[in-house]
């Protein structure tokens, strides 16, 4: 008997444990800057308490992990694409009014890892770590606010610690739905 409860409560310790890893909200992203194309995937995490309509105002935090495909357009070029990989913390102002659309503002800071250091001929990025900056603006709507549009600015670069540091700031729309 004892073994068997036992048993339970790791199974059930392990569950909730995965359960945490599911990311809040999913978001597909697309952007163009002349000569380069981005389209990538985002899980985000809230790391501060949501209510289940996910209308409150005020301060909020999560943590946003992409997988995004960078495609050059300059040819010929022996550097047509990389893969990017993030992780951003990101800070969310939702304004109390008006209270349906919510609008809200955010900023974040993080790290890119690239999977190649050029993308087309021209642009050099020196290392594969990078650091990335977001600012945008957007609104929530449908049932329980469960889908957003959010339109915002990517700046990656590698803030000077490679002699190459091109760097890359594109116009990105992103597309989400929460996941409860």
């Amino acid at each position: 008997m004892r073994l068997a409860a036992a048993v339970f409560s790791a199974i059930s310790a392990v569950s909730v444990h995965a359960a945490d890893l599911w990311p809040d909200v999913l978001s597909g992203t697309v952007g163009y800057k002349p000569q380069v194309g981005i389209a990538g995937a985002v899980a985000s995490w809230y790391l501060t308490p949501t209510t289940p309509a996910r209308d409150a105002s005020g301060l909020s935090i999560h943590l946003d992990g992409e997988v995004a495909y960078w495609r050059g357009y300059g040819r010929p070029t022996p550097n047509g694409s990389l893969w990017d990989f993030s992780a951003i913390p990101v800070f969310r102002w939702t304004f109390s009014q008006p209270a349906a659309p919510r609008l809200f503002a955010e900023a974040g800071v993080g790290i890119h890892f690239l999977t190649h250091t050029w993308i087309n001929n021209d642009r050099q990025f020196g290392i594969s770590f990078q650091f990335g900056e977001n600012i945008g603006v957007g609104t929530a709507f449908g049932d329980r606010n469960r889908y957003e549009v959010k339109l915002y600015v990517q700046h990656v670069s590698n803030a000077g610690i490679a002699r190459e540091n091109w760097g890359l700031t594109t116009p990105m729309v992103m597309f989400s739905m929460a996941l409860e």
